[in-house]
C-alpha cells in the first residue's frame, strides 16, 4: 500500500509519490509472499527463462521507476499478480457511480483520478475504473461528449477482461443508457438497460452492489416510463424493489422514485414523507449530492419554487462545483 510521504522500505527505493508508485506495488506483493524472492520465484514459475537471482535484481530496478513506464517487467508483473486487492479496491471506489467519492468537488475528484492515472496503475486491468471515474466526472460537468469518448476507453480496457470485471461492465451499461437517454437515443438506451439486466442477473456481486446496481436499473427504467407519462408502471418498480435497507443509496433510490411516484398519483402527504426518508437515508450513507437531489424533491412536493430546500440543494451544488446538479436545482426557480 502506498507509503506516508518520506517513509520507505528500503534503502534502494525512491521517496513515496502521490498515488501509486512501482515501489508501492512491489511493496504490496512483498507483504504479500514474504519476500521478495518469493515474488521471484513467482515470475520463473510462470515464465522461466531467468535464473531468480537475476529477476529479482529487475525487480529492485523496478522499484525505482516510481511512476513511468514499467518495461518487460513491469508488464510481466502485472500480468502475473495484477494489482493487490487492497489498492485495486480504492480505484474501484474512484469508479463506480454509487460510491460517495462522486459527492466530492469535481475539482477534487479529477485531481484523485489523475494521481492514479499513472503507471503502475495506468498500465493495469484497473485502469478501467479511472476510465469510468473520469466519465462521472464529465457528466457532473454536462459534458456528454467527453463522458462518451472516457467509456470507449474503458470497454476497450475491458475486451477480453475476466468475469471478475463484470461490475466495471455493468457499470459503463448503465452510463451509456444514461448518456443515450439524454441524447434521445431510445433504441440505444433499451440496448443498454438490457444489457445491464443481463449482466446484474449472471454477475457475482457482494450484496451491496447488487442493491445499488438493481436500484440503479430501476431508476433508469421508470426515468423512461416517466418521461412517456406512464408514471404507475414507474411507480410499481419502485415498489418493487426489496423493502429491507441494505445499502443507503439503494435505499435512496427507492425512496425517492417512490417520493415522486406518489406525488404524480396525487399522494401529496405520503409523497413528503418519502421524500423525507430518501434524504435521510442519503444523509446516512455520506451522499452529498443525493441529499441535494431529495431537497429538490421536497420543493417539488411542497409546491413552491421558491422553497428553502431548492436554496439549500443550489448551494450544495455550488460548494461541489456540480454543474449537473446546479442544473437540475435551477429548473425549479
Amino acid at each position: 500500500m502506498p507509503r506516508p510521504p518520506g517513509q520507505n522500505s528500503g534503502p534502494d527505493e525512491p521517496p513515496a509519490l502521490p498515488g501509486l508508485s512501482w515501489a508501492d506495488l512491489m511493496a504490496a506483493l512483498v507483504d504479500a509472499h514474504g519476500t521478495l524472492t518469493a515474488v521471484a520465484w513467482r515470475l520463473v514459475e510462470h515464465a522461466g527463462g531467468d535464473d531468480v537471482a537475476s529477476v529479482e535484481r529487475a525487480l529492485r530496478r523496478l522499484r525505482q521507476k516510481g511512476q513511468h513506464d514499467g518495461g518487460i517487467w513491469g508488464q510481466r508483473v502485472l500480468r502475473v499478480f495484477g494489482v493487490p486487492a487492497s489498492i485495486e479496491s480504492r480505484v474501484r471506489w474512484m469508479g463506480l457511480y454509487h460510491s460517495p467519492f462522486n459527492d466530492l468537488p469535481v475539482a477534487l475528484c479529477l485531481d484523485q483520478l489523475r494521481l492514479w492515472d499513472r503507471p503502475p496503475i495506468a498500465a493495469s486491468r484497473a485502469r478501467v475504473w479511472l476510465s469510468l471515474g473520469f466519465a462521472s466526472c464529465a457528466l457532473r460537468t454536462r459534458g456528454l461528449d467527453e463522458a462518451a469518448g472516457h467509456l470507449e476507453r474503458a470497454r476497450t480496457a475491458l475486451a477480453g477482461m475476466p468475469r471478475d470485471y463484470d461490475a466495471a461492465r455493468i457499470e459503463l451499461a448503465l452510463v451509456d443508457s444514461y448518456i443515450a437517454s439524454r441524447q434521445d437515443r431510445p433504441g440505444d438506451v433499451s440496448a443498454s438497460l438490457e444489457r445491464a439486466r443481463e449482466l446484474i442477473a449472471g454477475a457475482a456481486l457482494s450484496v451491496d452492489d447488487r442493491a445499488c446496481f438493481e436500484a440503479r436499473h430501476v431508476d433508469q427504467c421508470a426515468y423512461r416510463l416517466n418521461r412517456a407519462g406512464d408514471h404507475a408502471a414507474a411507480l410499481a418498480l419502485y415498489e418493487a424493489l426489496p423493502a429491507a435497507d441494505s445499502h443507503p443509496f439503494a435505499s435512496y433510490r427507492r425512496d425517492a422514485g417512490r417520493a415522486f411516484g406518489c406525488l404524480r398519483a396525487g399522494r401529496v402527504d405520503e409523497a413528503h414523507l418519502l421524500a423525507l426518508r430518501a434524504c435521510e437515508h442519503a444523509g446516512d450513507g455520506g451522499y452529498v449530492r443525493l441529499r441535494a437531489m431529495g431537497l429538490l424533491l421536497l420543493a417539488a412536493i411542497d409546491g413552491s419554487p421558491g422553497h428553502e430546500a431548492r436554496a439549500r440543494a443550489r448551494a450544495i451544488a455550488d460548494r461541489l462545483d456540480d454543474a449537473e446538479l446546479r442544473a437540475r436545482a435551477d429548473r425549479y426557480k
